[in-house]
């Protein structure tokens, strides 16, 4: 019996080791079926020759704007064997792999020499990688080092070797090899290394400069002529003794080569155009279509942006950092530590494309685009949906009136928050228009109390704002931090008058078959009613013609619309506005929060006012919809005029919401007016200084703290 189970156990055992390596060796295979359709797609196919076109249509016509070329938008075309010396390819070979042309895909006798080291080193330490090996490597595999990765690189590198033509393959390697870094990024392929370290293109390479690059393969940021003078000397000899002795060179040409000095002339790589724009087109394509389309190229990309607006963006964004410094020297000192930074964002409130992107001054300082990663306080720009939730509730009209005087609100028990206006002045009695074209802080908290935080929160909401806004009294001045992407889709509603639109920057995406990998579809919703969102139009080309905003009539934009943004402790300024056609944001400040001290009007206005006029853009006003009524109205007291009293303005308001009583007159109204609607001006400070930062601060952390101590509360309540 016991004879009779040991004969039965071993099959079981012999069928479970069978069963293990059948599905390690299925799943290996299907490993490998995969990646051998990666080769085919993005090498074999020849699709890493063909160009990217990057076409907008923001216009009448598709506009091709950029043509870029390999995985990584190369703005050069890939290099060819045709358009080289052959010593340049051949230094190359010399340094990597001297038989390439005759092995298939892997080398026999560099594997055995590495074999010999790995054992002795009981471990990999030599790869004996061939070119192919190496591309598969880079382009397919991770760089661990291991014996299952170094088996599938075998196989595939004899299968690349098999389905591609020698010259095709060296000329992968040649416009993807890695030499060094510049500038944060990497230096991909001899045109960018020709052109980076001689100011050359590779076609007038020399054969002693040819040898250095191929030379700095192994280190290429430690092994330099500038770091390491004597090793780069002695690699790039090597090398030419190779290729000496192959016959590649003559006797002359090694001679000629080994006296020339070893040493970088120094140039600069091509850039793309609009780099801030295409790293969000791309980051775009990812998300909609995944890495591998973008990685196979010969792709035709449609996207929204105007290439005039683009490039004077970009422009504004670089200028401005350098004439407000030269103006203000305590900006000129922080940006010693810093950089100043402008983002701006410009979107079609028709369709949501996005038109103008530009995520900060300097691209090649810092790609990190503020319009989406960033998130910041919105300041006053964020009144605007307060002063929405107040029209549409009926408690508030345009021409009501608000006390601008001290206010204590209690928060947090027996605590209690002082809000006050930026000069620290207070006005008495000032109307809703006035409060609102005029930022005035003690107003706006007074309405939102009246009408309830939670009223703002949800309009807020509404207009796609993702934050868990915290209902607290300083809500409404902006304090909770967001980005500028959702600040400035919250602001289409009010060309549209009601009907938010989602910004995009993608339209189509085809293949190099003309097939539609991706179609863009309109997203847009309504948020508010046409008639409440007119009203608030008004309200923001008051801020314009007579507010915070003025200043842009010096720019000839009298006829736009928008909203200053400047935050309590001046740290950050904006300022949205907006045509019929154009939603643009702009954003100044510094990244890690130093203190700005100008205005927003000072600081935002002149960026704004500067790039929309020097755009083309639509004049159009919307028009009045239904449920709304026109009054004369007395700009002092907000009742309806009469002869003998200021003004009128015309003033608009819900249908059942004007004023029903006239404003006082003649001498008895003189009276009034003196004593109840006396007040000063309403300008703006430009600028602060530092000791009234430094109350401001002291003040807007109270605020902070309390923000958080709200959504502590929240996470402990929901668990998230």
């Amino acid at each position: 019996m016991s004879r009779l189970s040991r004969t039965q156990r071993f099959p079981r055992w012999l069928a479970a080791i069978a069963i293990i390596v059948f599905v390690i060796g299925e799943a290996f295979c299907i490993c490998l079926f995969i990646l051998n359709r990666r080769l085919t797609r993005e090498l074999v196919n020849h699709s890493w020759r063909a160009p990217t076109l990057i076409v907008s249509d923001a216009r009448s016509s598709p506009m091709r704007v950029a043509t870029l070329y390999g995985v990584d938008w190369r703005i050069t075309p890939p290099v060819t064997l045709q358009s080289i010396p052959s010593h340049v390819s051949n230094a190359f070979l010399a340094a990597e792999d001297v038989r390439f042309h005759h092995h298939v895909g892997i080398d026999p006798i560099g594997m055995a020499r590495a074999l010999f080291t790995n054992l002795r080193a009981h471990g990999i330490a030599a790869g004996g990688s061939t070119i192919d090996q190496q591309i598969i490597k880079t382009r397919f595999l991770s760089q661990e080092r291991t014996w299952r990765r170094k088996i599938t690189e075998i196989i595939l590198a004899v299968l690349l070797d098999a389905r591609m033509p020698k010259n095709e393959i060296l000329e992968v390697y040649l416009n993807d090899v890695y030499l060094g870094h510049n500038e944060g990024k990497p230096v991909l392929g001899i045109d960018e290394a020709a052109r980076l370290y001689f100011n050359k293109r590779p076609s007038e390479l020399r054969v002693d400069e040819a040898a250095v690059l191929a030379g700095m393969i192994r280190a290429p940021n430690r092994d330099t002529p500038e770091k390491r003078p004597d090793i780069a000397r002695a690699r790039r000899d090597a090398i030419l003794g190779v290729m000496h002795d192959h016959d590649w060179i003559t006797d002359a040409q090694l001679a000629a080569a080994k006296n020339r000095d070893v040493e970088f002339t120094g140039g600069t790589i091509p850039q793309a155009p609009y780099p801030f724009y295409l790293r969000a087109l791309r980051a775009e394509i990812v998300k909609e279509i995944g890495v591998r389309s973008v990685i196979e190229g010969a792709l035709t990309i449609v996207c929204e942006m105007d290439p005039d607006a683009q490039r004077n963006a970009e422009r504004v964004a670089a200028r401005a950092p350098v004439q407000l410094e030269a103006t203000h020297a305590w900006l000129r000192a922080q940006a010693r530590s810093e950089p100043l930074q402008v983002a701006l964002l410009s979107v079609d409130p028709r369709n949501g494309g996005i038109r103008a992107l530009v995520g900060g001054s300097d691209y090649n300082v810092s790609p990190f685009d503020r319009t989406t990663a960033m998130h910041r306080q919105p300041g006053s720009a964020f009144k605007t949906f307060a002063y929405l939730a107040a029209i549409a509730s009926k408690k508030a009209t345009t021409a009501t009136l608000l006390l601008d005087a001290p206010i204590s609100v209690a928060v947090n028990g027996n605590e209690t928050w002082q809000p006050h206006n930026y000069d620290d002045k207070y006005r008495g009695r000032v109307t809703v228009r006035e409060a609102f074209e005029h930022s005035l802080n003690v107003p706006t908290v007074r309405l939102s109390e009246d009408i309830g935080v939670a009223k703002v929160v949800n309009v807020a909401e509404k207009f796609g704002f993702d934050e868990h806004f915290a209902r607290i009294p300083a809500l409404p001045l902006g304090v909770t931090e967001v980005s500028m992407r959702e600040l400035t889709a919250a602001y289409t509603p009010f060309p549209n008058l009601g009907i938010r639109v989602e910004p995009f920057l993608l339209r189509e995406v085809r293949d190099r078959r003309g097939k539609t990998l991706y179609a863009h579809e309109l997203e847009q919703k309504r948020v508010a009613g046409a008639d409440t969102t007119y009203i608030l139009h008004t309200l923001l080309r008051g801020v314009v013609q007579r507010g915070t905003a003025a200043r842009l009539k010096r720019y000839g934009l009298a006829y736009v619309a928008g909203k200053t943004g400047t935050t309590s402790d001046y740290r950050d300024a904006w300022f949205v506005g907006y045509t019929s056609d154009m939603v643009t944001s702009v954003w100044v400040g510094f990244d890690h929060g130093a203190p700005l001290r100008l205005s927003s009007g000072e600081a935002a206005i002149p960026i704004w006012g500067t790039y929309m006029s020097a755009i083309p853009h639509l004049r159009g006003e919307p028009r009045p919809p239904k449920g709304v009524t026109f009054r004369d109205i007395d700009p002092e007291t907000g009742m309806l005029w009469q002869d003998g009293c200021p003004g009128p303005i015309r003033e608009v308001f819900l249908n059942g919401t004007a004023p029903t009583h006239k404003c006082p007159a003649g001498f008895f109204g003189n009276i009034v007016r003196h004593v109840f609607f006396d007040r000063d001006n309403f300008d703006e400070p430009a600028a602060i200084t530092f000791e009234q930062f430094r109350k401001w601060a002291n003040d807007v952390d109270r605020s902070r703290q309390e923000v958080e101590g709200v959504l502590g509360r929240l996470k402990r309540v929901f668990g998230h």
